[in-house]
């Protein structure tokens, strides 16, 4: 029987994206069955894939690791108990295909012992077809079995131990839970909402129905589940983590209309000033009040005990529910902004009203991605590139960031970072002079642009303040992009 691998599987072991082996499969370059690709079409197609360990997952866990800023290496193995229980079932599965193994080679000798008497039958015919047949079974026995030495095993076995599958009902999202991670840890990681609110096991919120697969808990919690909502499978999200590939129905939210408006009371963790004319707040919810957003999207602050108000694009990945940032740019004219920038201090209460905004990441993305930032809309289209990088889905990414005087490339080690560590991601800047008028600006646009293939068959998310969209825009026409592909956010955002 032929060896198959899930699609998030065979991408992670040939440590390419799963959007770029989904373009390969529409394409006809890889052929998939039911949502699973054959172990000898993905080695035809990246030959130097190793299934006989984790050297591939490892490389592409440490690439996003990298580009995402966090680290891996403190969740690399499960939880304890988990873990001797996925190898107790991953043992028991490999009994029963030893005892299959054994029952088949009884066959076999049967059917030696069978064509052996056929053999010796009178007529000449029957003797002809017998040893056929035993001549056929005897080559087909000593070919070489590709888990023979110098071959390969199947990598989905370690896989299933170290990093067993999730996938969720309705639609087709799946997600690898890794290491210590609860099943609703790895989903935030893996880019993906799925319904929860304190994340430790008190309100009940990310409770969901396992249909099939096996889980365990390994974090305690008050939130009582029914006699009957145990029998049907039910558990909470938060607090367990799979010994087994699982199946599980829960809702995912994609679109802003799925996302709760929620209200939460912070506090600043830290001021950092990169540059003299920009700052990024950083802000923590607490532990029990995170913030469920999509990349892209925008919240309403309000400091100075209400009296003062201001709405601003998050710049940080939706996985990281927590730590919230935010990049202002200096503003002597805005009193919202003039108190960011002189009177805020760490620890100061800030309340997050949202989110806000549709400046978000399609569910399907089936042409590469251009993103085009100027000065602190750069904020925003970070949220949404981390997004994509946690979502795994996009086999190219350019990101294009104009620079006025006054506020540079102030996070350029990040951009380079990811430049560096992505397959088919490309970051060029763009500086401008102060002062520069709009046939500057569009030229700088339509210079950036020109060095791309094919501009009219992209995606574009564009962020910046409204002369530069206005340019943008002025470009894009002339390239022939379709309105449905551009996706346009001012920033600050327009009330």
């Amino acid at each position: 029987m032929d060896k198959q691998l899930s699609v998030i599987r065979a991408a992670k072991l040939a440590g390419v994206t799963r959007g770029e082996l989904q373009s390969r499969i529409k394409s006809g370059h890889l052929p998939s069955f039911d949502g699973f690709v054959r172990v000898e079409d993905l080695l035809r197609l990246y030959p130097e894939t190793r299934l006989e360990d984790n050297r591939t997952l490892e490389r592409l866990e440490r690439l996003k690791a990298e580009a995402l800023g966090k680290d891996v290496a403190s969740r690399t193995l499960p939880d304890p108990q988990v873990l001797a229980q996925r190898l107790a079932a991953l043992g028991h599965r490999f009994a029963r295909v030893q005892r299959q193994a054994e029952h088949y080679g009884g066959v076999l000798q049967g059917l030696e012992a069978h064509l052996r008497a056929l053999e010796k039958a009178s007529e000449p015919q029957v003797r002809e077809l017998a040893v056929e047949v035993k001549l056929w079974v005897q080559a087909a026995l000593r070919q070489r079995s590709p888990d023979a030495e110098g071959g390969y095993v199947d990598g989905g076995n370690w896989m299933s131990v170290m990093a067993p599958q999730v996938r969720l009902l309705p639609g087709d999202h799946s997600f690898l839970v890794e290491g210590a991670d609860t099943v609703l840890e790895a989903a935030l990681r893996a880019g993906l909402s799925i319904g929860y609110g304190c994340s430790n096991g008190n309100c009940g919120d990310c409770k969901a129905r396992i249909v099939s697969g096996d889980v365990r808990e390994v974090r305690s919690h008050d939130y009582v589940l029914s006699e009957s909502e145990r029998v049907e499978g039910y558990a909470l999200l938060c607090t367990v983590s799979p010994v087994t590939d699982l199946v599980i129905e829960t809702g995912v939210a994609r679109r802003p209309d799925q996302m709760p408006w929620q209200f939460i009371d912070a506090s600043l963790r830290e001021i950092q000033r990169p540059g003299p004319h920009v700052a990024i707040l950083k802000v923590r919810t607490p532990r029990t009040r995170r913030l469920r957003f999509l990349g892209g999207q925008s919240v309403r602050l309000s400091l100075d005990g209400g009296r003062l108000q201001g709405e601003l694009p998050l710049a940080n990945c939706p996985c990281d529910d927590r730590n919230l940032a935010f990049h202002l740019a200096e503003d002597r004219e805005d009193p919202f902004t003039v108190y960011c920038f002189e009177q805020l201090a760490r620890g100061d209460a800030v309340r997050i009203e949202g989110p806000l905004g549709d400046f978000v990441i399609e569910e399907e993305i089936e042409r590469p991605l251009v993103f085009l930032a100027c000065d602190t809309g750069f904020g925003p289209i970070k949220s949404l590139i981390e997004h994509v990088i946690a979502l795994d889905i996009a086999d190219a990414m350019d990101l294009i960031w104009v620079a006025g005087g006054s506020i540079g490339h102030y996070e350029d080690n990040l951009c380079r970072s990811w430049d560096d560590a992505l397959d088919n991601f490309h970051y060029q800047e763009v500086r401008m002079g102060s002062g520069s008028d709009n046939g500057a600006w569009i030229a700088a646009v339509s210079g950036a642009l020109a060095k791309r293939e094919a501009p009219h068959e992209r995606d574009y998310y564009i962020a910046g303040p409204t002369h530069f969209i206005d340019a943008v825009a002025t470009v894009l026409n002339r390239l022939s992009v379709p309105g449905e592909r551009r996706h346009y956010q001012p920033v600050p955002p327009r009330p």
